[in-house]
């Protein structure tokens, strides 16, 4: 390919160690050519100017076939780069992604990631811990090479569930709230009953005469231990008194427990969450998937993104779900409203703007329709661009509130090319008997025809 850069650069302090051969200097990263199959060196002693560098170079075109090297390694630059510069490893390395670049078959529509990840097979995707970031962990090379992405967390458990990359290793597990994806949580231990933070530790005595149980230091009396209550001298442990099982005194509600509950409160939004309600995530290493093998070397994908939102199921339980819910309309009298959403450009979208386009805009609608949506609200991605909704006892009068919530939804979509066409269908209907496989088809057949 003609395009390919066999000069490579260099930013920062010049090399001392030995004199480097074919290699040009450079004062900014904007003097540095865009073309494929480059290599650059960065040499700072400042983490924060190394990981400024290394944002600003990955927001050009065609980064993710240059080979980047750093003089000095950060937790930033172990995300992002090929590792520590030596010159011959270096050089052999970059020769090897050269080779890679001329046998590609699309390198202009490689999803950037794929192409970042296959012209290098030793490169991973890994996580970078920061106490900085809300969700504490996240994948840096995702956010240089995808910046319209929301949530890296999400995108690397969708393209691990398409194939595109392979969990490697467990590197973390941790806990996030459950509202807003925080990992900045507090635990705390409450008093069982009123879940007070206002608890104590304390020894207390039980007395055996009365039954009296207080703190151990109100037993004490003239150098001897005697009730507060019935006045008697407790001499033996296990004769007269002894120590209670609950150490822990609740100063809100003056209950005395075994063990404290735990709970936890998110330092971002201020909910107060059980701990088994907590979100957990695993944070993995990633390699090329399978299917990420195949698109890097065909240069097309063979499965395309789907909406991830709650209350989603498969296609069969969806149809069984219908059905049953019909007669139970019929024979009760209930009604029930369901809902199509059609988008008639993604397919187009995919096409014209590439996988990594595509799954930004599915992201926003992820994010979108989960918050809109009611917990007893089923959804099911009936057709890569159809989305059906059951929304059980809603009425046909609800829709007016329904189509502000997507109009307002549409607006909101950062891309103009974003279409979103709106069906309902009221539940009972007894042509459903028939053939629940044909009524659902016949009403797809309508979104498409109505476009």
């Amino acid at each position: 390919m003609s395009d390919i850069n066999y000069k490579y650069y260099w930013l920062g302090e010049k090399w001392t160690d030995s004199i480097l051969e074919n290699v040009v200097y450079v004062q900014s990263i904007d003097d540095i050519p865009t073309e494929l199959g480059g290599m650059i060196c960065l040499n700072f002693v400042d983490n924060q100017k190394i990981e400024e560098s290394l944002k600003a170079f990955y927001k050009q075109t065609n980064r993710w076939s240059w080979c980047v090297f750093v003089t000095k390694e950060t937790p930033y630059s172990q995300c992002v780069t090929d590792g520590i510069f030596n010159e011959q490893q270096s050089l052999d390395t970059w020769y090897n992604v050269q080779n890679h670049i001329q046998i590609m078959l699309r390198h202009d529509s490689l999803d950037p990631l794929i192409g970042w990840l296959g012209v290098n097979r030793q490169r991973r995707l890994k996580a970078l811990k920061s106490l900085e970031s809300m969700s504490i962990y996240s994948y840096p090379i995702i956010e240089v090479l995808l910046p319209e992405l929301y949530s890296t967390y999400r995108y690397v458990l969708s393209e691990q569930s398409r194939g595109i990359i392979e969990a490697e290793k467990l590197i973390d597990r941790i806990r996030v709230c459950s509202h807003c994806n925080s990992g900045h949580l507090n635990y705390v231990e409450v008093c069982p009953y009123c879940s007070s933070i206002d608890i104590d530790s304390q020894s207390s005595l039980h007395c055996f005469t009365c039954g009296h149980v207080g703190d151990q230091q109100s037993f004490q009396r003239r150098g001897k231990i005697e009730c507060p209550k019935c006045l008697t001298q407790l001499r033996h442990i296990g004769v007269d008194y002894d120590r209670p099982l609950e150490n822990h005194i609740c100063n809100s509600c003056s209950s005395l427990f075994v063990e404290a509950a735990t709970t936890s409160q998110c330092l971002s939004c201020d909910e107060k969450i059980k701990v088994e309600e907590l979100a957990v995530r695993k944070i993995f290493q990633f390699k090329l998937g399978e299917v990420g093998e195949y698109v890097y070397q065909h240069g097309k994908s063979i499965q395309a993104p789907e909406l991830s939102i709650k209350g989603k199921v498969d296609i069969g339980f969806f149809q069984n779900l219908i059905a049953w819910l019909n007669k139970v309309a019929l024979r009760h009298g209930e009604q029930h409203l369901l809902l199509g959403l059609h988008l008639p450009s993604l397919d187009e979208y995919g096409k014209q703007y590439g996988d990594s386009k595509l799954f930004s805009l599915m992201d926003q609608l992820t994010l979108r329709l989960s918050s809109m949506f009611r917990d007893t609200d089923i959804c099911c991605q009936y057709k890569q661009d159809v989305l059906l909704v059951l929304m059980p006892n809603t009425t046909h009068s609800s829709l007016s509130v329904l189509q502000q919530k997507l109009s307002e939804l549409s607006d909101l979509i950062e891309d103009d090319e974003f279409e979103l066409s709106v069906f309902s269908w009221n539940l009972p209907d007894p042509a459903i008997e028939d053939s629940i496989t044909l009524w659902l088809e016949a009403l797809v057949d309508e979104t498409y025809a109505a476009r």
